[in-house]
């Protein structure tokens, strides 16, 4: 992965720092002295607006009228968690740990409801701008990367891409968690450009904010931490000046602790024990030895029914072997769950490496139907197909690409090792998007030099 080790340090970053606007020069056909006229097209706006058109569209058109997806719109309870939390009684009948759910996201849904009353569709209606923020900041994280052309692809690419929509009607926590998914990788991005404290703050901040949306994003900014000390070693090997921005590095993970340690605290009022977030990392392990069986990942049985149902009648059974009662006390059940995760790492590591592989791939396409999943790994496998050749070019042209290839490979790596399935590819979707808008537009630079 050329430029993990060095380019920011090596020379001035080759990061397109142009303007928002593409200005067109028209030459006056009746006075050749005449000045230039200038016109502006404000890309950040035309990407919100076309990218709020098609959220809005699926919102409150496309989704009550097709037949693809399973039209129920709070399949897990988020807006009843939601209207538990307007009405004031908190979390009260969702377990101590609130069944292995992270709380921002319900939160988000209470503050709404607790405002303008207990509406899903106007939860839906934010979702569509929330999207909308998204494919901005897709646009701008190709446009500081790459250069304008790329950011436009990437903004519009994500704007159309029907993984990114398909959650905005439902109650999924995906379209918030890409959001903040994209934002911290933004982030990143101007951190690489320009290291302060600032910036570092604002990373912990959103990273935060992203954990307590879905725990599993925890980890990365330590590995991005990881990747900017690397980078700096590197350099100060060539003699470059290139000190390590430690207290940009300590404000980050500073600003995230106290993001998440409210939430970590009360975890420890109600249940007694240390969880930082959230309960569930032997559950999903248990869950994608069966999911990742072969009836499921060809698709010949639907994985989120009968895998599900599987699933759980594995647990009531470990459940009732120790003489309890499965999701009877949230955290009861995640130490015998914790105890056969480990029985079966130790008993059965092929087992474990195979179901890693399998979700290598079962991450980009594995949804409730035939039909879905298709679609899904088609589009997966043609944003691959252009972000390899955007790759290939970026290593060429010595720019950090790493910062789009991290956050992807985290998820999909860490994801296979637990539980993999297709909807959960979706919050480093922009990130493929973005690299693959790059690939786009290193093809139309080749046609035009040949033409």
């Amino acid at each position: 992965m050329t430029g993990f080790a060095g380019d920011r340090y090596s020379h001035e970053p080759q990061l397109d720092e142009k303007a928002d606007v593409v200005e067109v020069n028209v030459e006056s056909s009746v006075d050749p002295g005449a000045a230039v006229t200038r016109r502006a097209v404000p890309w950040p706006w035309v990407v919100f607006g076309l990218a709020s058109a098609t959220g809005l569209a699926m919102a409150l058109v496309v989704f009550r009228v097709q037949s693809l997806v399973d039209s129920n719109i709070d399949p897990y309870f988020f807006g009843e968690m939601g209207a538990s939390i307007a009405d004031g009684r908190g979390f009260e009948g969702f377990g101590s740990l609130i069944t292995r759910r992270a709380p921002l996201y319900p939160l988000m849904i209470g503050g709404v409801y607790a405002i303008f009353g207990e509406h899903e569709r106007l939860i839906t209606v934010l979702q569509a701008f929330m999207f909308a923020g998204t494919c901005v900041l897709a646009y701008d994280l190709g446009r500081r990367l790459f250069n304008q052309r790329t950011g436009i692809i990437a903004g519009i690419a994500c704007a159309f891409h029907p993984m990114l929509l398909r959650y905005i009607p439902s109650l999924h926590l995906e379209t918030q968690l890409t959001l903040l998914m994209t934002l911290v990788v933004w982030l990143m991005v101007r951190f690489y450009e320009r290291p302060s404290v600032r910036v570092g703050a604002f990373i912990g901040l959103a990273a935060g904010a992203a954990a307590l949306t879905k725990a599993v994003v925890v980890v990365y900014p330590v590995l991005f931490a990881v990747g900017i000390i690397l980078t700096a070693v590197a350099a100060r090997k060539r003699g470059d000046d290139a000190p390590t921005p430690w207290r940009s590095l300590v404000a980050m993970f500073v600003l995230m602790g106290c993001v998440i340690a409210p939430w970590t605290i009360r975890n420890y009022g109600t249940t007694g024990h240390f969880v930082p977030i959230s309960s569930g990392t032997s559950d999903a392990f248990l869950r994608g030895f069966i999911f990742s069986e072969w009836d499921y990942i060809t698709l010949q049985r639907p994985p989120y029914t009968d895998a599900e149902n599987a699933s759980n009648e594995y647990f009531r059974a470990l459940a009732e072997a120790e003489g309890t009662v499965w999701e009877r006390d949230d955290y009861e059940t995640d130490q015998i769950l914790n105890d056969e995760a480990l029985r079966r790492l130790r008993a059965e590591p092929g087992g474990v490496a195979r179901k890693t592989v399998v979700g290598m791939f079962t991450f980009w396409y594995q949804l409730t139907s035939l039909t879905n999943s298709l679609l899904a790994g088609f589009l997966a496998v043609v944003a691959w197909i252009f972000a390899i050749i955007g790759w290939r070019q970026a290593r060429r042209e010595g720019r950090p690409v790493w910062l789009l290839l991290l956050p992807i490979f985290y998820l999909n790596i860490l994801l296979a090792l637990l539980l993999a399935l297709g909807r959960y590819s979706v919050p480093v979707l922009p990130a493929l998007m973005v690299l693959a808008a790059f690939g786009a537009d290193t093809l139309l630079k080749r046609r035009a030099e040949r033409t």
